[in-house]
């Protein structure tokens, strides 16, 4: 919720002989008032009638968004939007990310898909994680197991085996990435984030929490599975809102998305040894990137700078990426990583 990330990207190919290359990219923050109400829309403390109204606004935001990359970068042929995620319900195969394609387009002058995880999850998935597709496309090696993990609000990953055909990728949400993190820095410090680590750092984790915290039925359950502000917003991060002291309750946030991950990648990877390929917000915390190393330590930990891609405008790439296949009429949920039943072509077109 911090922004729009909006990335010209130039793509060509298909499937496993794809090519994309970031062009230019911009995160555009919303606007203070903008962002306030669709967190409250996210904790369901919005109206139909709210909702409604900012989907349009999310919309010409968006739209609005794409015409100043344009201006920087020059113009696209087609817009891939993932929306405004305020409510996710996978085991109701429901999910909602609004931003109206339609004021996309009539503002920013090209065709728009979007609305990309409803059509999984009526095939019967979880409408998530959709990146995976994209991390087969761009990173998979014919030598080495790699794991791509972003660590946005939540944490996900993608397991790519040595020379893995898309049926052998799994991927799965994993829990809190910098959600709960997040929440802390705004709720003790005014801070929209914990700068690089450097509040975590100067706390001790609560060993006894951690256990407690890590005791949430998600993590208990089976991938792939998906997740969100519904089960690890600020309900979840009340929980450590009464710590007597905020140091250590964001050293123990902090070490919770490090454990998470690393119990994850313990069942999920058989490979001895891989590559970690870190992206998202949480790359930029150092204390989260050293406990990964430590709680992982088979692991080599790289970031996605290594392989030439801007750990900020993957998310970005990735649904630019799923567009771009959509219009040429090819799936691109991966079975192993959203349950779905079948593969299915995601998105629906605006057309100008």
């Amino acid at each position: 919720m911090d922004g729009i990330d909006a990335a010209l990207c130039e793509i060509s190919g298909s499937g496993p002989t794809l090519q994309a290359e970031i062009i230019g990219f911009e995160c555009l923050p919303y606007e203070e008032t903008l962002r306030v109400r669709i967190a409250k829309a996210a904790q369901n403390m919005a109206d139909v009638r709210e909702v409604a109204r900012l989907n349009i606004e999310i919309g010409r935001a968006f739209g609005e968004a794409a015409n100043q990359v344009f201006s920087r970068y020059g113009r696209a042929k087609l817009i891939g939007s993932h929306g405004q995620t305020i409510c996710h319900l996978p085991d109701e195969s429901v999910t909602l990310q609004i931003g109206d394609a339609a004021a996309i387009c009539e503002i920013a002058g090209c065709d728009v898909i979007s609305n990309f995880r409803a059509r999984d999850q009526a095939c019967g998935g979880q409408g998530a994680p959709l990146v995976p597709y994209a991390d087969w496309c761009l990173l998979r090696s014919e030598s080495v197991t790699r794991v791509v993990l972003n660590i946005g609000g939540i944490s996900n990953a993608t397991i790519l085996p040595v020379n893995p055909s898309l049926e052998d990728v799994r991927a799965s949400d994993i829990g809190p990435g910098n959600m709960v993190i997040d929440a802390l820095a705004r709720h003790f410090f005014d801070l929209s984030c914990d700068p690089n680590g450097e509040l975590a750092a100067q706390g001790t984790v609560d060993e006894k929490l951690l256990e407690e915290l890590l005791q949430h039925p998600f993590f208990l359950r089976q991938p792939p599975k998906t997740t969100g502000r519904e089960e690890f917003g600020h309900e979840f991060a009340e929980k450590l809102f009464a710590y007597s002291n905020p140091h250590d309750a964001l050293a123990t946030a902090t070490r919770l998305t490090s454990v998470a991950i690393a119990r994850f990648l313990e069942v999920g990877v058989e490979a001895n040894d891989f590559e970690l390929i870190v992206g998202g917000g949480g790359v930029q915390n150092q204390t989260l990137m050293a406990m990964l190393q430590s709680d992982i330590p088979k692991a080599k930990v790289l970031r996605h700078e290594d392989f030439g891609i801007d750990s900020n405008a993957k998310e970005a790439l990735a649904f630019a990426i799923l567009a771009h296949e959509t219009a040429q009429d090819v799936p691109t949920n991966v079975i192993g990583a959203t349950g779905a039943r079948k593969t299915a072509i995601l998105g629906q077109f605006t057309r100008y």
